[in-house]
Order: C-alpha cells, then structure tokens, then sequence
C-alpha cells in the first residue's frame, strides 16, 4: 500500500478539514506575495529612485485582471505621492513599514490556521490506519502467528506506522500546500516578467532531476532499514521467548554474535540513509543559489537594456518571490 492509497482511502472523510486548509493556505500566500510588493516602494524611497508623477484613475474603465492590477498600482503610487509631499519620505516609510507589519501578521496567522486545520486530518489518518491495522491483525488466522514471525508484525503496527504518519504530513503538505503556493507565486512571476520566468523554467528540471535522484535513493534505502528493524525485533522476541533454552545449550555467545550482525548491518544502512539525507539540503541550497546568481545575470541584462523590462525595485521583489519558490 503506498502512501497515495492510504490517503485515498482515509482523506475523503476529513473533505471539510481539506477545504479549510486550502483556503488558508491560499489566503497565505496572498498576503505573503503582497507583505513582499511594499519592498519595491521602499526600495524606490531608500535608493531615491523616481517614480514617474501619476494622477489618479478609475477602476471603472479598466477591463481584465491586468489593467485592474495597473489601476490598482497607479493609485497606490498617487496615495504615496500625496503623502511625501504632505507628511515627507520618513513617513511614508514609517507607514510602508507598517503596512508591512501588518499583511506579514495575516500571513502568519492564515498559515497558522491552515496548519490548525491539518492536525486534525494527520492525528485522524493515523488513527484511522492504527484501527485497520489492529483489525486486521485481530481478525488474521491462527495459523498465521506461526508462521509469520511476531516481530515482522510488531514493526508494521509501531515503526512502520510511525513512518506513515511522517509521509502523511509531507504528502498532505505536498498536495494541499505546496501546489497552491508554487501556482500562485508563477502567475505573479509571470506577470512581473515573463522573460524572466520562461528563462528560470528551463532551468529548474536540471535541479529537480537531481534532487529527485536523492530522494529515490533514500526511499530505497529505507526501506532496507524498516526490514532490518523489524529483525531486530523478532531476534529480541526469540531470544526472550526461548531464553531457558538458549541457556540450557550454552548458546548465549552464537546469539550474541547473530545480534552483532544484525545491528551492525543495520548501522551502516543507516549510515547511507542519515548521509544521503544530509547531502539534500546542501545540494538544494547550492543549486538554488547557482539559480539565483543566473537570475541576477539576466535580470541585470534586462534591467540595463534600452527595453527596460523590468525596473530595479521589481526585480528584487522577484527575486524574492523566486527564492520562496525553492
């Protein structure tokens, strides 16, 4: 059974529980990507870098998603405009930085909520999958305790079960989180400046290939370390349970030599996992900064060209949003 089925077959029931998370999840990332926009006015004030004279303009002529956007950013920059030459620059920084604070706090009390959501659908899947588990463990045959070694099945209901439950909050986060963000963050990556993003998508499977590659070894491996536990709980489930025999045959010493096998294997399968794992992080981050610094070489070439496709201030503020991507 692999993670994807467990969820197919116990999410369903938590459908409201999924909803809600979603929605914050969503609400999250809005206020992220506009606590992030007031960097580019601050930028603009901090660096004294001018900002064409607006004047004031009506949502009512505007026609699709992008001249409400344009709107919307005329006014903004009018607001600014009238309180420099009202109440000057450190004032509007004053309330930029405010207004930062504030979009930052909803942000992170939608990411608290979405999460607040998720513990329910988590501590439920894993409850759910304990009681089917025990069912069917109570409902097998006589014949297959006999058969079938105790520690095998001792290990499914408490290490394996405990794997799960990680998969579960990884995967959930997976499909209910990341998506959301990911989507959203390229819609806006793409308005800022499509040049740009069509340039990093060609980039980023060459990362993604490789980071894939790490995490398929790891799975591998894993797996060979949950079977190695669970012999290890069977030795020790034998050993206690037949203990008057071994010391009636003196066969303490062949035991001990068999455990010393067995956990020393296990050491070094979870020397490759514990290593592999730790490489990830380092090899993401690298590649993520190579990334950056080739976004920064063609942003530069964009921002010096006669075009001007994108302004200075922006670019930060898509490199910042480019960044929380990976």
């Amino acid at each position: 059974m692999t993670i994807y089925s467990v969820l197919r077959r116990f999410v369903p029931s938590y459908k409201w529980l999924v909803a809600l998370n979603m929605l914050f999840n969503v609400l999250s990332t809005i206020f992220s990507l506009f606590s992030f926009a007031t960097l580019i006015p601050v930028l603009q004030l901090l660096f004294g870098l001018t900002v064409a004279e607006v004047e004031p303009m009506s949502l009512a002529n505007a026609h699709g998603v992008h001249e409400i956007l344009d709107v919307l950013k005329n006014n903004f920059y009018f607001y600014l405009q009238t309180q420099i030459e009202v109440n000057g620059a450190s004032y509007v920084l004053l309330l930029l930085g405010v207004f930062m604070v504030v979009l930052t706090g909803l942000k992170c009390l939608t990411v608290w909520l979405a999460n607040y959501f998720m513990v329910p659908i988590r501590t439920g899947v894993l409850r759910d999958l304990r009681e089917s588990l025990y069912r069917k463990v109570v409902s097998l045959p006589i014949g297959f305790f006999t058969e079938e070694r105790k520690g095998d099945v001792m290990s499914r209901m408490t290490n394996d079960v405990n794997e799960v439950e990680a998969s579960i909050m990884s995967t959930l986060d997976m499909l209910f989180k990341d998506p959301v963000m990911i989507i959203i963050y390229l819609i806006t990556l793409f308005c800022i400046s499509w040049q740009l993003t069509l340039f990093v998508l060609l980039l980023l499977p060459v990362a993604i290939l490789l980071i894939g590659r790490i995490g398929r070894t790891l799975k591998r491996a894993s797996t060979t370390g949950q079977e190695q536990n669970a012999e290890i709980l069977t030795q020790i489930d034998e050993t206690l349970g037949g203990l008057r025999v071994v010391k009636a045959f003196n066969a303490e010493q062949k035991l001990i030599a068999r455990f010393q096998n067995l956990i020393n294997a296990t050491r070094r399968t979870f020397n490759r996992i514990n290593r592999r794992y730790y490489l990830a992080h380092p090899v993401s981050e690298f590649l993520g900064t190579t990334l950056i610094a080739i976004l920064l070489w063609f942003g530069g070439l964009l921002i010096l060209s006669d075009s001007a496709a994108i302004d200075a201030a922006t670019f930060i503020y898509y490199v910042v949003i480019f960044y929380s991507i990976i």
